[in-house]
């Protein structure tokens, strides 16, 4: 995996990921705010052709509580293929939990825009 920061600002990971339908390259924020593996936009589940696999409660930083689709996707971690869940997002941004990263140590300095992702 590929981190770095974008030009926002922003702590990143390069992910291949494939469905039922196709596979592809995203990239996606790293936010050590969600617990989960991954949040892909709407738009992208489509065209990989996700598969529904469940509903889930989820709980947002506001206290909100609400239900959301769960659907399995994979991720070359590696260069090895593992099946995650994920749930969906309207927004045009891909999101990466801290669940698909519990394998790593992450080191962000915001600072010297710096990231480093190393398999422990």
């Amino acid at each position: 995996m590929e981190v770095f920061f974008s030009s926002q600002g922003r702590p990143k990971v390069k992910l291949h990921t494939k469905g039922k339908r196709q596979g592809g390259n995203l990239e996606a924020i790293l936010d050590t705010g969600f617990d989960g593996f991954l949040s892909l936009p709407i738009t992208t589940a489509v065209s990989l052709g996700l598969e529904l696999i469940g509903i889930q409660p989820v709980e947002y930083a506001d206290g909100r509580t609400s239900k959301e689709l769960v659907f399995s996707v994979e991720v070359n971690m590696e260069g090895k293929w593992k099946t995650v869940p994920t749930t969906l997002t309207s927004s045009s941004e891909a999101l990466v939990g801290t669940a698909l990263l519990a394998d790593y140590e992450l080191s962000l300095n915001f600072h010297k825009q710096k990231v480093i992702l190393e398999k422990v």
